[in-house]
């Protein structure tokens, strides 16, 4: 028997095992049927496939056989019926994406029915970008100059973007078929709480039990999206995961309901309505139903993992007739996004929506080493449910096993992780090492460790672009631009001015929406008295309404708000350095409506407010990220810290089954992002509000001592009476 590094048996399993067994089994069936209909590159039959399918093809372009390998041939060139690709972790999904994009243009596919689902509009267009390259650098001088194949016209009709944005387009495209307002303004998270708040505080509900106290705005926007999402009603949903106020249920339940007929009254949508709408008239209007299925024939989804309920029903509705071909794209070990919606049942059951489907795996590794892929692999195997795969590597230096570190103290932990940095910066530049936390507050002393041993570093995360404050407000009067009827831009404008408070805001939005979304209310004594700014308002906004372009709007705006923003924060110049990122954006759009589009639907990451000064603009440093947020990305050398059990796994998902199973697939994400290194490290407790934890992660216990290097510093090994001090 395999000895393990910890003794397991400390650790208790979730008690909610045995009322899931029913579901799991279903998953495991449904896994069984699809595992039955691999296509595997070695088969023989398969091989002569490839190349006969390959010879047929007179004319490629492409030499596709010896671009890729096997595995990554079959999913690029099968492009009939309903395909499954699971894409082990580094295994060069997105160059099968891009070749699976090239070879169908070469056989003849137009264009436009060609549909690409991603869930970053960089995604979508880093696969469009390198199919042209691609095609682009197999012509011959004579063919490009006779546009044998105008590539770039070609790749601009493929339709691609996000799951929103494509809904987005289909809403306004077909706005007129389908019955809706095509001006309608889109909420982002922070506008959707907003309206919450304002739905609740203008309602009269019935009186509230001071017992308990009712939830703010960011928790009830959280509730009500995530029971769209998963499909669960919100009295379940509060009652098992927010059970302090479920006193409340029949309020927020009201809530709920007036809070999505204010939406429709307005004409705005927020990020749930968007999807959810299409799917909705999908499954009503048969016309718009057969006009997508006839426009769609060939679509492909990227990281099907992360897909939840609403987005898995459109493409099911799409993809309904067996001619239309589904290539979906991901790996069930690196299902992580739960929080956000994301369902995991989806990639799993994938055989039981399509019976006839087939099965493609890629399982040979470009990222990392034979002994970090090896961890890696034991780590897959201790995933409870999931489809069977092997990752391996070609490469000829087996390279070093991660090594897992106990330090006495939090303290001690940076200070071994800043050690080894320094240790290996003979051999690395800064930029390739990655701290990975569980959560933000993780890396605190990591940072001070940094900043006094003057290593460089950017932290990943933090308050988003589109989310800054003086942000919102600037995009606030350009969506009254477009939607005059978008009363939460109103209120989020009016309460600028001293001498407006909410009612004053209400009375005024209610004023200016019943004579006919005109400013003119801006002007009237009983406002106007309230506040000088309100004639500024008018001015600036009568301005903007007449002005021929995008730049010029916030060029205008910009003008009566910066003194605004003066009086209000006293940081008022490093933010005004953000405008120049929106006034860059804007004379990019040649419209309104495509400038707040692409803002809320694909927003700039970072605030340049956040960003090093240009004087300092030196990119070597260490990132230090949640693993959520290292997602995708890769480096040489990776550190993976705070494994302590209640932090990682994290305290609240031990005793449910499928949240624990998901805090796995997190750490497998973290470990697989290292090409050559990985450390892995532990303080030896972990004291907080929510208790003490002194056990190392189970994660790191339950796998083969073989696995693994143990390394304790002098310190631990002295501190402990138990030489077996792990």
């Amino acid at each position: 028997m395999t000895s393990t590094i910890f003794d397991t048996h400390r650790y208790h399993y979730p008690q909610n095992f045995m009322e899931i067994k029913p579901k799991l089994a279903r998953l495991e069936k449904a896994i069984k049927k699809l595992e039955a209909n691999l296509i595997d590159a070695d088969d023989a039959a398969n091989v002569a496939l490839l190349k006969q399918r390959l010879n047929s093809d007179l004319g490629l372009k492409v030499d596709y056989a010896s671009e890729l390998n096997p595995d990554q041939l079959l999913a690029a060139t099968t492009i009939d019926g309903k395909v499954l690709v699971i894409a082990g972790a580094g295994s060069g999904k997105t160059k099968t994406l891009t070749y699976r994009t090239s070879y169908l243009l070469e056989n003849g596919v137009p264009p436009k029915q060609i549909l690409l689902l991603t869930f970053t509009r960089k995604a979508a267009n880093e696969i469009k970008s390198r199919a042209k390259t691609l095609l682009t650098n197999t012509l011959s001088d004579k063919e490009l100059s006779e546009d044998i194949l105008p590539t770039s016209k070609v790749l601009n009709d493929i339709t691609s973007g996000t799951f929103h944005s494509f809904c987005n387009r289909l809403l306004r495209q077909y706005s007129g078929l389908l019955g809706i307002n095509p001006r309608f303004t889109i909420l982002d998270t922070g506008d959707a709480e907003d309206a919450i708040d304002l739905i609740y505080k203008e309602k009269k509900y019935p009186a509230q039990t001071k017992k308990q106290a009712f939830p703010r705005k960011k928790t009830l926007q959280n509730i009500f999206s995530t029971s769209r999402n998963r499909r669960i009603p919100i009295r379940n949903l509060i009652e098992d995961n927010y059970p302090d106020i479920a006193i409340h249920i029949p309020i927020i339940e009201q809530l709920a309901v007036d809070f999505h007929e204010y939406k429709r009254a307005n004409h705005l949508y927020d990020f749930d309505d968007i999807i959810s709408q299409v799917v909705r008239h999908l499954k009503s209007n048969n016309k718009f139903r057969q006009l997508l299925q006839e426009n769609y024939r060939y679509i492909m989804v990227d990281e099907y993992q992360d897909t939840n309920i609403p987005q898995k029903q459109l493409i099911d509705l799409i993809c309904e007739p067996k001619s239309v071909s589904l290539m979906v794209v991901g790996d069930d070990n690196q299902s992580i996004y739960a929080f956000r919606g994301a369902n995991y049942e989806n990639i799993l059951l994938f055989g039981e929506t399509y019976p006839e489907a087939s099965l493609i795996k890629l399982e040979q590794n470009y990222r990392s080493t034979p002994a970090v892929l090896n961890y890696i692999n034991a780590l897959s195997a201790q995933i409870t449910l999931g489809y069977q795969k092997q990752l391996y590597s070609n490469a000829s230096i087996t390279g070093e096993k991660p090594i897992f570190s106990r330090l006495s103290d939090e303290t001690k932990e940076a200070k071994y992780i800043a050690d080894k940095i320094i240790e290996h910066k003979t051999d690395y530049d800064y930029n390739d090492f990655a701290v990975l936390c569980r959560t933000s507050f993780q890396s605190n002393y990591v940072q001070l460790e940094f900043m006094e041993r003057h290593i460089p570093f950017i932290v990943v995360g933090g308050i988003k672009f589109i989310e800054r404050r003086h942000i919102k407000d600037i995009l606030a009067f350009t969506k009254i631009l477009y939607n005059p009827n978008d009363t939460i831009a109103w209120h989020r404008i009016l309460t600028l001015f001293q001498g407006v408070g909410v009612v004053t805001a209400t009375r005024l939005t209610q004023a200016i929406n019943s004579d006919n979304n005109s400013f003119e209310p801006l002007l009237l004594p009983k406002f106007s008295k309230k506040s000088p700014q309100l004639e500024s308002l008018h001015t600036t906004m009568t301005k903007a309404q007449q002005a021929e372009s995008v730049e010029t709007i916030i060029e205008l705006v910009l003008d009566f708000y910066i003194p605004i923003l003066k009086t209000i924060e006293e940081n008022w110049r490093e933010r005004s350095e953000d405008f120049r990122v929106l006034k860059n954006l804007a004379t990019e759009h040649t419209s309104l409506d495509n400038f707040l589009e692409n803002l809320a639907l694909d927003p700039p990451n970072d605030s340049v407010a956040a960003m090093d000064k240009p004087e300092d603009n030196e990119k070597d440093k260490v990132t230090i990220s949640t693993i959520h947020s290292a997602k995708g990305l890769e480096w040489p050398v990776v550190f993976v810290n705070s494994l302590v059990d209640g932090m990682t796994p994290h305290h609240r998902s031990l005793d449910d089954f499928e949240e624990l199973e998901e805090e796995r697939k997190l750490f497998y994400v973290a470990c697989s992002r290292a090409k050559t290194r990985l450390y892995l490290t532990a303080p030896d407790y972990f004291a907080s509000y929510s208790g003490y934890f002194d056990q190392p992660s189970r994660f790191i216990a339950e796998l083969s001592a073989d696995e693994v290097t143990v390394e304790a510093s002098k310190q631990v090994r002295e501190e402990n009476d138990d030489p077996v001090w792990w």
